[in-house]
């Protein structure tokens, strides 16, 4: 299948977390360019302060910079890792609510999803960041193109009958759990509940899961959306995630799993916000 090709977008690269590889960001670049798009990077994209892509502020002025500019089209993560939660309490959403955008990354990118879903124009796309696009075998490219055209491909998955249209809310697993409590608590009633996560053993999912349980959680979705679970313990696997969520959820609510989507290879774009319906094969983006 070849995905619809998008316009020409002008896109605006930023690292709100953790430092970027090089090479693989600015192979990622040129695959854009080559697909038509004008791309720049935010002054601090190659900056490194430890286990940041440079300090608060640098990282905080270039990302308020592109949600702010009326030139902008899509503003789009180098790379996850952490540090975008750190920037929440600073920013400011006039200009984005004023030239809305896409914003398109995954894993930390959830932070700033959370901060902007009730922005009305914005569109959150789960997908991969830039540094991953050019590596072999990663990412579903006909997938990205056409969620940036507006048109996202049908994801796969497993479930049993259908359920929705109901919007999308979530993201990381583990950075939709330190939300809870914070005005940036992400809003659940009536969506679908979409978790992934990454170097997580059963144990500390489980211990998230439940979290979000006690805050109501799982009472106030509609259904839940399990993507990728990556690197946990020895002998677990994203099943034991599935069954618990199946322990918390209500039983009459659906639950779908393995959607190609997050932290794993042959990965696809999930909208968040946007109305989704499961058919009982594929995720559907009426």
């Amino acid at each position: 299948m070849s995905g619809k090709p998008a316009p020409s977008l002008k896109i605006r690269i930023v690292a709100p977390a953790g430092p970027v590889n090089g090479p693989d960001l600015t192979a990622g670049i040129d695959m854009l360019r080559r697909q038509g798009h004008q791309v720049a990077e935010a002054p601090h994209v190659r900056t490194k302060v430890g286990y940041l892509a440079g300090t608060d502020d640098e990282r905080l002025a270039d990302l308020q910079d592109a949600l702010d500019a009326p030139g902008v089209d899509v503003i789009w993560f180098a790379r996850g890792g952490y540090g975008t939660t750190r920037l929440l309490g600073g920013l400011r959403d006039e200009g984005l609510r004023r030239h809305p955008k896409i914003v398109a990354g995954f894993s930390d990118a959830t932070a700033l999803y959370a901060w902007a879903q009730r922005m009305p124009g914005t569109t959150l796309l789960y997908a991969p960041s830039v540094q991953e696009l050019a590596r072999k075998g990663v990412c579903v490219l006909d997938s990205v193109w056409s969620a940036l055209a507006g048109s996202p491909s049908p994801l796969p998955g497993k479930g049993a009958g259908s359920a929705g249209p109901f919007p999308v809310a979530g993201g990381c697993l583990s950075i939709l759990s330190v939300l809870v409590g914070t005005p940036w608590e992400p809003a659940i009633a009536g969506r679908w509940l979409f978790f992934e996560d990454v170097g997580e053993p059963l144990y500390r999912l489980d211990r998230m899961l439940t979290h979000l349980d006690q805050a109501g959680w799982f009472e106030r979705a509609a259904g839940v959306l399990l993507g990728g679970f990556t690197g946990m313990g020895e002998r677990e696997c994203p099943d034991d995630v599935a069954r618990r969520v199946r322990e918390l959820l209500a039983p009459e609510r659906p639950v779908i799993t393995d959607l190609p989507v997050g932290h794993r290879t042959g990965k696809r774009v999930l909208p968040l916000g946007r109305p989704a319906l499961w058919d009982g094969q594929n995720l559907l983006f009426p």
